[in-house]
């Protein structure tokens, strides 16, 4: 497969799925073909993207290379087996899945199949991010302390209760699964597995049954801590800020890092906009044909889907500090492979 494009069809044809389409084009990943459970709804848009509208998932997967998910994340895991039974790579949408048991048989399958699963966080492909990664990574910033993040935006006014999207059940504690779950796996990149968290999380304003100001206190396995707010009632707002021993670095939104040492002024640097859901599908392109590794390893992702999962617990619970590292969690995730 090396220097043909990769061939991949999309499998849900909603707001997201349109975008990742419309991301791929001249990129090393063509999509020929799709699948939606409304095709009438589609065809203007596949025929405009030359899409070949393909209802069952079986037949679709003889047609292509891989498979890219996004549709509702309950259905994740089953679809991740079947494209794997069929010897096909995937890429699928966050989160993974809703329990770290299902995320952990659909990584599972791949790896028995000997096919690449990445999972879209596409954060992680901010030129900005991946500077701060570096920081931390050399200690830059010293041993990491306590990071901060918060994933903001109107979006649950446009959520209704017959809307997978509105459904509290496809979205537990509010806005992590749409939002905040892109600013806590940065966390998990940055300080390693979460081992136990507190969450509040209420709807104040919104008219749907999800809750719209979720706040989660994080314990991480290092010993850091960390806060993580996610509002789906208020403007668009976006930051990251991970604090050291030896100072502080910081996105105050998705362009610029922002560095302060123990002593002096604090240094502001600015970056390129680009295209990350484009940069995220030739990740998994490149992965594909063996080159550089998806950046989002197995391990990460599995201990997002746990903090998720206990996320979730805790809310229900009205804010009660909840394990993610406890049975049956730790079976599959082992912390000493996600060390910071």
């Amino acid at each position: 497969m090396n220097g043909a494009a990769v061939t991949a069809a999309i499998v849900g044809l909603g707001r997201w799925g349109r975008n990742l389409v419309e991301a791929a084009r001249g990129g090393p990943l063509r999509f020929t073909h799709a699948t939606t459970r409304n095709p009438d709804k589609a065809a203007k848009f596949c025929t405009r993207h030359d899409l070949v509208l393909q209802p069952d998932l079986n037949i679709l997967l003889k047609e292509v290379d891989a498979v890219v998910l996004a549709t509702p994340h309950s259905q994740h895991a089953a679809q991740v087996r079947i494209a794997a039974a069929a010897g096909r790579h995937v890429f699928v949408e966050k989160p993974l899945a809703l329990t770290v048991s299902d995320a952990a048989t659909a990584f599972d399958a791949c790896e028995a199949a000997g096919v690449q699963l990445a999972v879209g966080f596409n954060r992680r492909q901010l030129p900005a991010f991946q500077r701060l990664a570096t920081m931390v990574e050399c200690g830059d910033i010293g041993r990491p302390l306590h990071v901060e993040s918060s994933f903001c935006g109107p979006f649950g006014y446009d959520y209704s209760n017959d809307m997978w999207r509105g459904s509290s059940e496809e979205n537990p504690a509010g806005g992590m699964a749409a939002m905040g779950i892109h600013v806590l796996d940065a966390m998990i990149a940055l300080l390693g597995p979460v081992a136990r968290v507190s969450v509040l999380s209420r709807r104040l304003a919104v008219t749907s049954q999800l809750d719209d100001t979720t706040t989660v206190h994080l314990d991480f396995a290092s010993g850091a801590t960390g806060i993580l707010s996610t509002l789906m009632a208020t403007g668009p707002f976006w930051r990251l800020h991970a604090f050291g021993s030896k100072g502080w670095a910081q996105m105050p939104d998705q362009t610029r890092l922002i560095t302060s040492a123990l002593t002096g002024a604090p240094c502001e640097a600015s970056f390129e906009v680009i295209d990350t859901l484009a940069a995220e599908l030739a990740n998994f392109s490149s992965a594909i044909r063996g080159g550089a590794p998806y950046p989002v390893t197995r391990m990460q992702a599995l201990a997002g889907v746990a903090a998720m999962e206990a996320i979730g617990k805790s809310a229900r619970d009205g804010g009660t500090w909840t394990d993610v590292l406890a049975p049956p969690q730790a079976a599959v995730l082992d912390t000493t492979q996600v060390a910071p």
